[in-house]
Formats: C-alpha cells, sequence, structure tokens
C-alpha cells in the first residue's frame, strides 16, 4: 500500500504530501537531524541528508524565477485574506527584539511588509526601515501602503537578496520573514553579520507545522488526501513548491546562525489557532501565499475537483467562529559579535 509522507509549506499546517516507503509525519519542531531537503522520487519528494552548506547555487538560480513569479502574482491578496498569519508572527517577532526609536532595519523578502510596519512603529520618526523584495507588484502595493500611512521613516527597494551589498555595520537589526529558506542562505547570513552593526540582531521566521496536535491533523486529514488525488500518481513537485522544508527545524536554524558567526542564538516556537470566515476565505487564502505554487500547478480538472470536495468539507468543519486551523512558526533571534569587525 502507498503512504504518504507529510510535508510542510509556508502556508503554516496546511501541508502537502508526497509518496515514500513509509509513513512518516515530520516533527518539524524537533531537533530530528538529518533534516528534509527535496529531492525526487516517482511523487517527488524523499529525505536527503543536509548540511548548511549542502546547497546547489545553479539550481537555485534557475527556480528564482519560477518563485519570484508566484509571489508576485499573490501580491495584491498577500497576507490581505484568511488568516493573516504573517501579520500575527511579524509582531510576535518584533516585540522580541526591544527595538528602540532611532534604530535602522532592513528586512529582507519584506511582501506586504508585516515586518516592516512593526519594525516602523517601533523606530519611529527618526529611525529608518529598509524592505526589499524581487517581486515588483509586492513593492508597489507596499510602497503604496506607506505612502498612505504617511510613514517618512519606512521605504522599499526592488532588490535580488542575493545580491545584497550594504557597507558593513549599515543595520542594528536585519529581518527576514518565511523567506530565507528561498536564499542563498550559507553566503547571505554571512554578509548579514557584516551588514549588522557590532551586537545587532538578525531575527527569522520559519514554517513551523505542530504535528502534536492529533486533533488538527485529523480535521485537515481530507487536504492532504485530495491534493494527492488531484495530481497524476507520476507527479514530481518542483523544489521551489517544498522549498520551506530546507531550515524547517531549530536544530538546522541553529546551525547556520553560528557556522555564520552569530552568538546568543535563541529560537522559540509560537502556535495559535486562527479561523477562515469561511469557505470563501480558505480559497482566497490558498491563492495568497505559498499553497498557490499548489493550486497553478492543477490541471482545470483537478483545479475543479478540489475546489468542489474543499469546498464541502470545509463547510463540514465551520464553528461558531469560523473554520479552525492550528498554525504555527519558529522564531529565531541571533547576534553578531560585539567585536564584529569591519571588512
Amino acid at each position: 500500500m502507498v503512504k504518504w509522507k507529510l510535508m510542510v509549506n509556508d502556508s503554516f499546517g496546511i501541508v502537502f504530501c508526497a509518496k515514500i516507503k513509509c509513513f512518516d509525519r515530520v516533527n518539524i519542531g524537533a531537533e530530528n537531524p538529518p533534516s528534509t531537503i527535496c529531492t525526487r522520487t516517482s511523487w517527488g519528494i524523499r529525505p536527503a541528508r543536509e548540511t548548511m552548506f549542502n546547497f546547489d547555487p545553479l539550481a537555485h538560480e534557475q527556480l528564482k524565477p519560477e518563485i519570484v513569479g508566484v509571489y508576485d502574482r499573490a501580491a495584491n491578496l498577500y497576507d490581505q485574506v484568511g488568516v493573516k498569519s504573517f501579520t500575527y508572527y511579524a509582531n510576535l517577532l518584533v516585540d522580541k527584539l526591544n527595538i528602540p526609536p532611532g534604530a535602522r532595519v532592513l528586512d529582507v523578502a519584506t511582501g506586504r511588509g508585516a515586518l516592516l510596519f512593526a519594525a516602523a512603529e517601533k523606530v519611529g520618526v527618526n529611525g529608518y526601515v529598509l524592505g526589499i523584495d524581487l517581486a515588483p507588484n509586492m513593492i508597489s502595493e507596499t510602497a503604496a501602503e506607506i505612502k498612505a500611512r504617511g510613514l517618512q521613516q519606512a521605504e522599499v527597494r526592488l532588490m535580488d537578496a542575493d545580491d545584497i551589498s550594504f557597507p558593513s555595520h549599515s543595520f542594528d537589526y536585519i529581518l527576514c520573514g518565511f523567506a530565507i529558506h528561498f536564499l542563498d542562505y550559507p553566503r547571505l547570513l554571512v554578509r548579514f553579520r557584516d551588514m549588522l552593526k557590532p551586537g545587532g540582531s538578525i531575527a527569522t521566521t520559519h514554517p513551523y507545522v505542530p504535528t502534536h496536535d492529533t486533533e488538527n491533523f485529523e480535521r485537515w486529514k481530507w487536504l492532504f488526501e485530495l491534493t494527492r488525488e488531484v495530481f497524476p500518481a507520476n507527479f514530481e513537485p518542483p523544489a521551489s513548491w517544498v522549498a520551506p522544508n530546507r531550515l524547517n527545524s531549530p536544530k538546522l536554524i541553529e546551525s547556520a546562525l553560528r557556522e555564520s558567526g552569530f552568538e546568543n542564538i535563541s529560537i522559540t516556537v509560537a502556535e495559535t489557532t486562527m479561523y477562515f470566515a469561511d469557505e470563501n476565505d480558505w480559497w482566497d487564502w490558498e491563492w495568497s501565499q505559498g499553497s498557490r505554487f499548489w493550486v497553478e500547478g492543477m490541471s482545470p480538472e483537478g483545479l475543479a475537483k478540489f475546489k468542489a470536495v474543499s469546498f464541502e468539507k470545509l463547510r463540514a468543519m465551520k464553528t461558531p467562529s469560523g473554520i479552525p486551523i492550528l498554525n504555527g512558526a519558529l522564531l529565531s533571534v541571533a547576534n553578531a559579535p560585539v567585536g564584529n569587525e569591519k571588512h
């Protein structure tokens, strides 16, 4: 009998399935070395050994246009519909940092500015927050919101994070929300350390699936099975679809930060139950973030079936508060050395 392994993407708790030899629920929050990086089997994914520097720059560059395209098409909905997870966890992360007025902050892969706006409130009019992103529509949407809010201390620029280059000691804080797994992180983390002032902080959020909650798992199990059904049996998900499985455990995140020269590393798990208003709210949300890789990849017939069956299941799940989903994230904070030298 074919069995399936759960794989996480950045839709936080909506996880997808891949055919492997045995059932193995991945505890993303566990220190479970080696973690998983995606290689392909008959349906697309099997665990492979990963270290921090197991990274293919050529493959990374080839995947980049697809990743940017998906998020560019999602920009008008991104964190504006459904469970607004990015804003929720951005506020948690920024609150952990105690950013003082006047600080200089860089937000990498800013998206619709969840971290940027949270940080801009902290730094005040004498501070500065720069958000960068490679998706033009993300930049235009966020720039419009900055203008609408009248924020003089924040700006956004269209920029490839992999090519980022600022002088040493340019920032007090560097932030990245649910995106560093898409980047050339072995190189970038070292560069971020150099760009931080001595003792400055890097803070990131990462997808996390609360697999310990069997009730939540059973509640959403139908979605795993349905996703399997609407794709051909021999389907191979592109690596970009499952990129969040890189840096998917506290152990891997800590190792990456430590090997890049960071100190005082803290990684915490955050969980909360969120609610979709109804099945249409969930459907809009599916198109607004990482799940879009999957729904865009369905055939017209598969997509129609996926929507129809999902709506039937979701109506049955609805409570007076809405449709519940247990949602999680890993929050990491680390410091550049106090003696961080300029290069």
